[in-house]
């Protein structure tokens, strides 16, 4: 925990030195779809997330050097099922009962390009910061296409722990390669990282089958509690088990960035 704590004290700082010379400096923003497959103990647990990561960062005026922060949103497992719920008049109405498994990580980002100038810039980069694991239930009308208006909601459990990430990718200069683009300004981005993290108790919905003989059914095994507001009646569901383990994936990422400004001329 006390190399953990470390690494996560100098990519920060790093992240906020650079960050003091961003007026010298380019500023990007980014989107990325990410495809992460858990590995080690997590991969019993888990089959694959797929998610969204936002990203903002500082690139040094010697552009080898970018910082700043990413938040990776992805959905790891789901569940829908239906179940008879009472209304306030009697009436019993066949509710979709939703469950969603997700992890959000939050990180400080370090990346070191390989090259200054050119199309093709192959970078390494190393991450830290806190990996958070969330599941959330919904009673959804299934007469409500939308399902914009859930019926009842409740976050069934909310665990994390500290974490750290290592990669490398390349981005590509698209906006050069047209003679009518501005070197600089916009950007295809492919990454490959691996994360390691504390152990970590968390909830999954559709956990694969072998997951089942890494657990004592009685003692992992959740039913939440909803409540009809008009009647008080409380229905048990059960919405999935408890698991635990270190955080250990690999995410694959591919996606767009932009210069926010003026840009630089990196592809002379």
């Amino acid at each position: 925990m006390f190399m953990k704590t470390k690494i996560l004290f100098l990519v920060f700082s790093l992240a906020l030195l650079v960050t003091a010379h961003a007026q010298r400096s380019d500023f990007q923003v980014g989107l990325n779809y990410a495809y992460t497959a858990p590995t080690g103990g997590m991969k019993q647990y888990i089959r694959n997330g797929n998610g969204l990561v936002l990203s903002s960062y500082w690139t040094a005026p010697s552009q080898r050097i970018s910082a700043g922060f990413e938040i990776n949103w992805s959905n790891y497992g789901s569940d829908l099922s239906t179940q008879d719920y009472e209304f306030g008049d009697g009436t019993i109405a066949p509710m979709n009962i939703q469950v969603n498994n997700s992890f959000t990580n939050y990180m400080g980002t370090m990346r070191l390009y390989l090259l200054s100038k050119g199309y093709f810039r192959p970078y390494a980069e190393l991450k830290a910061g806190y990996a958070k694991y969330t599941t959330k239930l919904l009673v959804l009308d299934p007469n409500d296409a939308d399902s914009c208006e859930p019926v009842d909601s409740e976050i069934l459990k909310v665990a994390g722990t500290m974490a750290y990430s290592a990669g490398g990718g390349i981005r590509i200069d698209i906006a050069s390669m047209s003679k009518y683009g501005r070197p600089g300004r916009a950007f295809i981005d492919l990454s490959v990282n691996a994360t390691q993290g504390g152990r970590v108790d968390y909830m999954n919905s559709d956990a694969p089958a072998q997951a089942q003989h890494h657990t004592t059914t009685r003692a992992n095994d959740v039913e939440a509690d909803f409540i009809n507001t008009q009647t008080q009646v409380v229905h048990k569901h059960h919405v999935g088990y408890v698991y635990s383990s270190f955080v250990q994936s690999t995410d694959f990422r591919l996606g767009m960035s932009f210069t926010m400004g003026c840009g630089r001329q990196e592809a002379e």
